[in-house]
């Protein structure tokens, strides 16, 4: 695989015959994931577009690696869900370089936000946490119970490595006392009792706010599996939010709060689904403080208070979202 990058893309371009040899071609190399290369061209007046590459060892400080060849996972996924959601919300396909590990899509527009950045910023928008819930209210809707529809996407090796290896079973080391619920949940994730399209990196740095709505990127975690899983890692990322913002924390409540409203609009969930949930967002929790990939604002965090609501959660499973709320509120209010 010729490994691609802001310096050699051109040429790339020009070799392969998606740009004549006197083309401008301007180049921009994107920021946020550990896991592709990932640049913004374009090429004389054209609309710009978006080239993702595949790297099968991941730019982290610990050794993580993950095959190549998840990158067509993400662009059946990309195509799958521009049947599912509204247009416009994920981008579309343009080519793929099967030999490259690489393909292009449609360049969301140059005012796009990510969202998390407004979250950091202490921008708290309940409209996208609804927009959000909606989203994935209907993704897991519309794929449940359809094997065909998920049948590309029946491989959980990808999600393996990417996901319950370097988060469930590495939180198990320093937390050995938690070894078996976390061993429970990890063999439940792989055979779950029910399935639908879940994207496994649903999380506000994965969501665009722009002049056009809401904008889901990166799905090379995509499987057929539980939704609960889905719903305790995006969930995380809130409450993680609400930590950092604490005492302060009632504002990203209210963005839990619509984003569970809008989902459950689209996909009710029984009790049993709701406790799923509180174990992966338990888990997820001690993921990013003890797992290879912790959260960058780790140390802004009180880390204790965040094992103790990922260990309860973990542990207790409640099957209602007030318990759950009202757990992760009592360690805030200590």
């Amino acid at each position: 695989m010729r490994e691609i990058d802001s310096d050699n893309v051109a040429d790339y371009l020009r070799e392969t015959g998606r740009a004549s040899s006197d083309a401008a071609i301007e180049v921009r190399e994107l920021a946020g994931g550990v896991s592709n290369i990932v640049l913004r061209v374009v090429i004389d007046d054209r609309p710009p577009m978006v080239l993702k590459q595949s790297r099968e060892r991941l730019r982290t400080q610990a050794e993580w690696v993950s095959r190549l060849d998840r990158i067509w996972i993400e662009v059946d996924a990309t195509r799958l869900l521009g049947t599912l959601l509204p247009k416009g919300m994920v981008p579309a396909v343009l080519f793929e370089d099967r030999a490259e590990y690489l393909y292009a899509m449609t360049c969301a527009p140059e005012t796009s936000v990510v969202w998390k950045s407004r979250l950091m910023n202490g921008v708290v928008e309940l409209e996208i946490a609804r927009r959000a819930g909606d989203a994935l209210g209907t993704i897991h809707a519309k794929t449940a119970g359809r094997p065909a529809m998920l049948q590309r996407f029946a491989a959980l090796e990808v999600f393996d490595q990417l996901r319950l290896d370097p988060y469930y079973r590495r939180v198990a080391r320093p937390h050995p006392d938690l070894a078996e619920p976390l061993r429970d949940l990890i063999d439940e994730t792989m055979d779950p009792p029910e399935r639908s399209l879940v994207l496994g990196d649903f999380s506000p740095k994965n969501l665009l706010v722009g002049p056009l709505g809401l904008i889901l990127l990166d799905f090379e975690t995509a499987h057929a599996g539980d939704p609960a899983f889905d719903l305790g890692f995006f969930l995380s990322h809130l409450v993680l939010k609400s930590f950092r913002a604490a005492p302060d924390f009632a504002p990203y409540f209210a963005l839990i709060s619509e984003f569970l409203a809008a989902y459950e609009a689209r996909r009710p969930m029984v009790p049993a689904a709701v406790s799923r949930t509180s174990r992966h967002l338990g888990a997820c929790l001690l993921a990013r403080i003890d797992g290879k990939s912790p959260v960058e604002y780790r140390n802004e965090l009180d880390t204790d208070a965040v094992r103790r609501v990922g260990r309860t959660l973990l542990r207790e499973a409640p099957d209602d979202w007030a318990r759950f709320m009202e757990i992760a509120a009592q360690k805030m209010r200590a």
